[in-house]
């Protein structure tokens, strides 16, 4: 496989593992007095954006060829 599909590959489950995580942070939010979480929250916010756009920077190149 090429590098540039493993570094795809790579932010694609870096992504889904850390907005998994975000999504499992979100309702600590809504308790009072816990300012730990909010910076939590905050950087899993940030990685799961930089994973995201890692993604769409290593995605693979789809040409669809017409069997020609």
């Amino acid at each position: 496989m090429r590098k540039k599909t493993w570094l795809f590959v790579i932010s694609l489950v870096g992504m889904a593992a850390s907005a998994a995580v975000l999504i499992l942070f979100i309702p600590s939010l809504f308790r009072s007095g816990e300012q730990g979480d909010v910076w939590a929250v905050g950087v899993l916010a940030c990685l799961t954006v930089a994973f995201a756009v890692g993604a769409r920077y290593w995605r693979p190149s789809t040409s669809i060829s017409d069997g020609r």
